[in-house]
């Protein structure tokens, strides 16, 4: 392709469908399972792709649509597929999500489920997810947002702190759950996947995971003091809007300021301090800025990751005397623009910044301006294989490498 002429198609892409953040969301909710009202292969690709990534069995239900269920309409399909997974599962929550047979068809997802809802014990909660329309990010909001508009109940004030963390990995999770509990904080993850997509192996088999949040949590999410969220979400300022429990947006705690911003967040809620462990933290993550200053100083870094990832990496790698010469996702991300644009002015260094790309768009870059360190997931390897970048793992998916649910980042121990 010639670099002069425009690209007008995705060509090479580095994100997911929506349906697919949906079910990442339900997957951190205790005794949940999510199904796909659409065809099979859509719950099998996702399943594959999850099973991949986190080298955990995932179980997705599918209401298996086909050439007549989507000229005459899929409810019969839906129902009965709601009752498969109530007789076989006796799940607490079932996520019915839509994807793109469905939403082109015109199926009502609510309507169909209403005649349902009243003879069943599991909870349902319906998400519109179009699979043509945005990436998994948008998917995970919008399924987070919706379990908290069907689930959540005004109910007493507690001592909780709601924390909305996106698509994190299971290592990140936990240890964003360990900061607060060290502060002697409760957080409220909504959802919670630091455990349910990375179980100990214990030997006994089951088909919904018995680990994440609880419904029940998520009803008293009304009554917590306050939400910080990582990005940029419509569930933050739900609770905010219909419950006045205030939502504050502090970027993923990636590196030494944004840690620092997360601590000091959770100090005003609660007014407690941050202990003499977390300070340690702080204080090793800078010996060892200290002590690699010679090797990351004025090296260029590109960055292939979701909104959240690639503003706190770009911000870490500053930190260390980097240059993120260029920071890409995606998915569509305003924030990207602006909070690059506060960095570039604060740090005095040019970046080349674009949302809604894709990884062809990450080549087109690098052949006019080489980096020397890739930062991205696995669709960026044969890029980096191409120019002869090393490449540094993150984000999802990781499929050619095992173990990308313990990778850690957040934090002063993840940074």
């Amino acid at each position: 392709m010639d670099l002069k002429h425009e690209k007008h198609a995705v060509i090479n892409p580095g994100n997911m469908c929506p349906p697919f953040g949906a079910v990442m969301a339900f997957l951190g909710i205790k005794g949940s399972m999510p199904l796909v009202h659409g065809s099979q292969g859509c719950s099998t690709y996702m399943r594959f792709q999850l099973t991949r990534h986190f080298r955990e069995p995932v179980n997705i239900a599918s209401s298996s649509l086909n050439e007549s269920t989507v000229v005459y309409g899929g409810e019969e399909n839906l129902l009965k597929a709601l009752n498969t997974v109530e007789d076989q599962y006796g799940p607490d929550v079932i996520g019915v999500l839509s994807g793109c047979l469905t939403e082109t068809i015109g199926d009502d997802l609510e309507l169909i489920v209403k005649k349902y809802r009243e003879r069943v014990s599991s909870e349902i909660v319906t998400v519109q997810t179009p699979g043509f329309k945005g990436t998994h990010i948008e998917g995970y909001d919008t399924a987070v947002y919706s379990i908290l508009r069907d689930l959540t109940e005004v109910g007493e004030p507690g001592g909780s702190i709601n924390v909305i963390p996106g698509i994190l990995s299971p290592a990140d999770t936990f240890e964003i759950r360990r900061i607060f509990e060290e502060m002697g904080a409760m957080p409220l993850m909504i959802t919670d996947n630091s455990e349910s997509l990375d179980e100990p192996f214990t030997g006994e088999t089951f088909f919904i995971t018995e680990n994440g949040t609880d419904i029940n949590e998520i009803r008293n999410a009304a009554g917590s003091m306050a939400t910080i969220s990582f990005s940029e979400n419509d569930a933050g300022k739900f609770l905010e809007r219909r419950y006045g429990v205030n939502d504050t947006v502090t970027g993923l705690p990636v590196g030494l300021e944004r840690t620092d911003r997360l601590l000091d967040r959770i100090s005003e809620i609660s007014g407690l301090e941050a202990p003499p462990t977390l300070m340690r933290e702080r204080g090793r993550l800078i010996d060892a800025m200290i002590d690699s200053h010679q090797y990351t100083y004025g090296r260029r870094v590109a960055i292939f990751a979701d909104p959240a990832y690639a503003l706190s990496m770009a911000s870490a790698v500053l930190e260390m005397g980097m240059v993120p010469s260029a920071v890409f996702t995606g998915a569509s991300s305003p924030d990207l623009h602006r909070i690059m644009a506060l960095l570039q002015e604060r740090y005095g260094f040019k970046a080349t910044v674009k949302d809604k790309a894709d990884i062809f768009d990450l080549e087109l870059h690098l052949r006019k301006r080489p980096a020397d360190l890739l930062i991205g997931n696995s669709y960026c390897s044969r890029v980096a294989h191409k120019f002869g970048i090393p490449l540094f793992r993150m984000g999802f998916p990781v499929y050619d490498r095992v173990g990308a649910q313990r990778i850690v980042l957040a934090g002063y121990r993840g940074a």
